[in-house]
This record gives structure tokens, C-alpha cells and sequence, in this order.
């Protein structure tokens, strides 16, 4: 009785099939470097693992708004920040205490699953529209999605997974309504595009979400939201405690201040990586390979299905999305080192001569 709210609840799946080369969870694929392990080891030693950590993760979020301040050229303080363990439960958060549970999360759809998975676990309905054949936002779908009166929408831009970015003035046609709107930026810094820091630090309805999984330290599980103070500090109080390990605080202030460098330089080499593997991809006639401003993109094929499964033989592991709306027969690819990237356009090329 007690978890008959749960039967028909979707949890959110990883792939999971070992693999030789893993293309399918959009992490790093370089790890830190052995000089930088080295300064953390030595101020992991330091850790009272028998102690809490500090609640407000104080040092972290003083590393955290001089990198984002230094890096974007806008001033972000500690205030303005609410950190979670991963980006994921930020969202989660964020789908509990925004509005009232009866009015619904938007969101365009495909994208992110964990707006559909949250929103299912606390039982709130759903505005969900569809992107169109390129999936970009219109204003006709956004429309739809405001007639359900939600109170609550969010915009993966870079978007999970088709990897495009949205029209940010289809977005602030939203954010103009007064509709609390959550810009996901997990991918942004793979992008070229415009960003919303400067809206999420302006606006009382407008927060940006952003992670370090993407950019190397998707072990230490630490993602972050961004807002005015007074809306951080609200939105902070909901936050469950100790939430931020010890161990994380110490290891994202080292990266954060003396590893920026080596982060840049990784993301840099993705970039170039990405833009290499889309252009020999291309050139398979039988693919349709769609533009990408993350660290993965999106390809369609005759048959994600039998692809993804020739990909598996050849020791490549790929995400297949074709269970997704409007998803049918694509594959996502995250972007690897150059050695695991040439294993993938070798083995696409070999399936389809």
C-alpha cells in the first residue's frame, strides 16, 4: 500500500555494459593530472574524517565565485551560491520548494530525464512540449507548455541530449511571464554561446545550474546553482544538511584554485576533439551527425539499435536514446581522448563501410 506511488515510477538508467572505450556518460575523459593528485592528497591527510564537514562549505563556495568571477567576467559571490551533491540534487530540490506541488514543471521535451524523474518521485504533474525535427524551441510549443499555468520550467541549454543550444529569447519569453526558470547549464563550457549568468544574477525568477562532473570531477559529485542573494538564501534554507562531503570541499577548492589551468586546457582539447570526430563522422553518408555545443553530440542512424550493439562488438560504448521521444534510431556519443575517439570513427566506419 505504502509503495503503490511508486509502480509506475521510471528511474533514471545508466548504461552499464563494460566496454573498452566508454563514450556514453559525457564525463571528462581525462583525469587529473599527477601533480594535481598530489596536492590533494595532502590536504585530504588533513581531514577529520570523524568530524562533519562544515555545513556552508565556506572555503569551497569562496574558490568556487573567484573561479566563476575570473572566468566569466562577472561578479559572483558566495551568497549567490547553493551547492548539491551533483547538479541533480539541486533539481530535485528545486522541483519540491518552487511554487505549488499542484502546478506543473515545464520543460521541453527531449531533454534531461531528472526533470521527469523529480517530478514523478514528488508526484507533480508535467508541462511537457515537444522541441521540433531540429530541436529547437518554438514559440508555438512554448505556448502549449504555458497554458498548463506551471510554476516552475526548466531549459537544458546546451540541451541533454541533442546537444544544441536553445534561442535565448524563446527563453526570456518565458522568463517575462514571471515563470520561476531554471537555465541548466551543465554543458556551457563546451559552448560559444551566450549564457544566462547575468539573468539568473538580476532576476528573482531566473537561477542557472552548472557541475563540475562535466569538466573532470564527476566523482566528487558537486554541482551548483547560481541566483541573487536573497533567492539563494531562500532557496539554501530547503537544503538538506552536511550535503557537501568533507572530502569534496576539499578536493573542488584545490582543482578550483590551483588546477584552473588544467581544467581549461581539457575542455579546450574536447572542443577540438569534437569538431574533428563530427567531421570524419560526416562522412558517412548512411549518418546524420546534429551540431553540438556540449561535449558529446547526437547521431541518427539507419538502426540505433543494431548500431549500438556493432559499437558494443567493437568495444565502443555509446548512449543509444532511441527509447526517447523524437529520439528514434539516434545515438549519443561523448567526445574522448583522441586514441578512443580514432577507435570510434574506425569502428563506424567498419559497420558501415
Amino acid at each position: 500500500m505504502y509503495l503503490k506511488r511508486l509502480e509506475n515510477l521510471k528511474a533514471y538508467k545508466t548504461e552499464t555494459t563494460p566496454c573498452k572505450v566508454k563514450l556514453s556518460s559525457n564525463e571528462s575523459p581525462f583525469d587529473l593530472s599527477d601533480e594535481l593528485k598530489e596536492r590533494i592528497k595532502e590536504e585530504i591527510v588533513k581531514i577529520n574524517f570523524q568530524r562533519y564537514p562544515d555545513p556552508h562549505a565556506k572555503e569551497l563556495k569562496e574558490a568556487l565565485s573567484d573561479f566563476i568571477s575570473s572566468e566569466e567576467g562577472v561578479e559572483v559571490s558566495p551568497e549567490n551560491l547553493v551547492l548539491g551533491n551533483g547538479s541533480d540534487e539541486i533539481i530535485h530540490l528545486l522541483i519540491t520548494v518552487i511554487g505549488d506541488l499542484k502546478n506543473p514543471v515545464m520543460y521541453p521535451v527531449p531533454t534531461f530525464p531528472m526533470y521527469q524523474v523529480s517530478s514523478d518521485v514528488v508526484g507533480r504533474p508535467k508541462a511537457e512540449f515537444f522541441l521540433d525535427d531540429n530541436f529547437q524551441l518554438t514559440e508555438e510549443s512554448i505556448e502549449e507548455g504555458l497554458k498548463q499555468n506551471p510554476h516552475i520550467a526548466f531549459f537544458a541549454s546546451p540541451n541533454n541530449p541533442t546537444g544544441n543550444s536553445f534561442d535565448k529569447n524563446l527563453i526570456m519569453k518565458v522568463i517575462e511571464k514571471g515563470i520561476f526558470t531554471v537555465i541548466d547549464e551543465a554543458y556551457i563550457h563546451f559552448s560559444d554561446k551566450e549564457n544566462f549568468l547575468k539573468q539568473a544574477l538580476e532576476y528573482e525568477n531566473v537561477v542557472v545550474l552548472r557541475t563540475m562532473s562535466k569538466v573532470g570531477l564527476a566523482s566528487i559529485r558537486l554541482g551548483y546553482m547560481i541566483g541573487k542573494k536573497e533567492v539563494a538564501a531562500a532557496i539554501d534554507k530547503a537544503r538538506l544538511p552536511f550535503n557537501i562531503t568533507y572530502p569534496t570541499q576539499v578536493i573542488g577548492k584545490v582543482v578550483l584554485t590551483q588546477g584552473r589551468q588544467e581544467l581549461k586546457n581539457q575542455i579546450e582539447n574536447v572542443k577540438r576533439e569534437r569538431e574533428r570526430v563530427i567531421n570524419e563522422v560526416s562522412k558517412i553518408s548512411a549518418v546524420k551527425v546534429y551540431p553540438s555545443d556540449a561535449n558529446f553530440f547526437l547521431m541518427k542512424t539507419p538502426d540505433a539499435n543494431k548500431t549500438h550493439q556493432e559499437l558494443i562488438k567493437r568495444g565502443v560504448l555509446t548512449r543509444n536514446m532511441s527509447h526517447l521521444p523524437k529520439m528514434e534510431n539516434c545515438i549519443r556519443v561523448s567526445i574522448g581522448k583522441k586514441e578512443e575517439n580514432d577507435e570510434f570513427i574506425k569502428a563506424m566506419k567498419d559497420i558501415f563501410g
